[in-house]
């Protein structure tokens, strides 16, 4: 699912450790009513999760699942707000970057342990890595998105190109021969997109390059490790390609990439559904999909982003809430193939948190756009969610902009892009 630009209140958490609560009985007797909030407000998200709360409610009426829907962007203010105020949800689904927050604020529970055995032995390194802060998994893992090379396979043969890059080299080139100009010089068609749509647009498809280069966002503490040899050169890369005009941070690729106006974007798969519904037939005869290149042949690298659901530490029914979240993640379909919680989130284009989920899903993808999706799963670099993540996040995303829009020097802007980076 695509990161929307993040409305958050970051200080109500330093608060939320203090009060906070979880549901109390919903019914008479020993009938237990636990409340679950989510972002799944609308469309096959809500109804797939809906479906499944219903199957469970109709099986278990002692332990009753209530949803709770909020859209993307008031979700972490409710979450923090309703637990200061002892209204907080029994299970909560939250974005893995808020990960380190919420932990410090005391507002999800420890896995127990033995379903964290099971959580580390049966999900994809990716999606672990993107619910896991230090050395605390969060809960089940949920939505999964890695990032990858986008391409328009007419404009790229129109410039000579007959296959998609495999190195920065090759990269750097086709953004310079695929990128289009009017008389004034002003993009018509942007070679290389280098931001994405939504929460802090640039830092995502730099992450990216990092990852293929071998390098590190942050270290288990919260140190930024960025404004290495690594990030330099993945900064220095994106730079030249600025200084060429090759890539253009003014320009939205979901907005022009449809239309032609793009040539190449570093985005998440989360955008397949997108150019379906917009380009139609276009769709299968001018996009192709390939994982993002690294500075030697055979390198590459993405970045996985993921959300999970877990427990509220204050709720009263702690055991009831893991065994709903257990039977949830791990209930088959009728044909027995995959879960359903798989084939909920993979009938939305997204990846399968599960391994068996994802190799299953491999076998028989329609779209060939999805395999290398699917791929850089098993080599993604988690987004860190530590404590401090997203003022880090933000603070690279300062620093980069800074070099694609003013044309500052990446040294120069990384290194002061780690001084800001205050390890919590």
């Amino acid at each position: 699912m695509r990161i929307l630009r993040l409305a958050v209140a970051f200080g109500l958490l330093a608060t939320a450790a203090a009060c906070g609560g979880g549901s109390g009985s919903g019914g008479s007797g020993d009938k237990v009513e636990l409340t679950l909030l989510s972002h799944y407000s609308d469309g096959p998200s809500k109804e797939g999760l809906d479906k499944m709360i219903q199957e469970w409610n109709k099986e278990n009426p002692k332990i009753q699942v209530k949803s709770q829907v909020v859209k993307f962007d008031d979700l972490l203010t409710t979450m923090t707000v309703r637990q200061t105020g002892g209204r907080g949800a029994d299970i909560v689904s939250a974005y893995g970057l808020w990960g380190g927050q919420l932990m410090k604020a005391n507002v999800v529970a420890k896995v127990p342990d033995d379903i964290a055995t099971k959580i580390k032995a049966e999900y994809s390194p990716a999606a672990l890595g993107a619910v896991t802060t230090g050395d605390t998994l969060l809960g089940y893992p949920t939505e999964l998105n890695t990032y990858v090379l986008f391409y328009n396979k007419k404009i790229l043969a129109a410039a000579g190109i007959s296959k998609p890059p495999t190195t920065w080299a090759e990269l750097a080139d086709a953004a310079r021969k695929t990128v289009k100009r009017d008389a004034k010089g002003n993009i018509q068609v942007e070679g290389l997109s280098l931001i994405q749509d939504g929460d802090n647009k640039s830092v995502h498809p730099f992450l990216s390059l990092l990852d293929s280069a071998g390098g590190q966002f942050l270290a288990p503490d919260g140190t930024a490790q960025f404004d290495d040899a690594a990030g330099k050169a993945a900064l220095k890369f994106e730079s030249d390609l600025a200084a060429a005009k090759a890539t253009n941070p003014s320009i939205s690729p979901t907005k022009q990439f449809r239309s032609g106006g793009v040539a190449m974007a570093i985005q998440a798969g989360w955008w397949i559904g997108s150019l379906k519904t917009q380009m139609k037939d276009k769709y299968s005869t001018d996009v192709g999909v390939t994982a993002i290149p690294g500075p030697t042949a055979g390198s590459k690298g993405s970045l996985a982003y993921g959300f999970f659901m877990g427990v509220n530490q204050r709720s009263k029914h702690s055991a009831e809430a893991w065994k709903f979240l257990t039977w949830m993640n791990e209930h088959k379909t009728a044909d027995g193939k995959v879960t359903e919680t798989g084939k909920w989130l993979a009938d939305q284009g997204l990846i399968p948190p599960r391994t068996a989920d994802q190799a299953e899903y491999k076998k028989s993808l329609s779209d060939p756009n999805l395999a290398p999706i699917y791929d850089a799963a098993t080599y993604a670099m988690a987004e860190p969610n530590q404590p401090g993540a997203y003022e880090a996040k933000t603070a690279l995303h300062n620093a980069i902009m800074g070099v694609l829009a003013d044309g500052k020097n990446s040294d120069d802007a990384l290194a002061q892009a780690a001084k800001a980076v205050k390890p919590q």
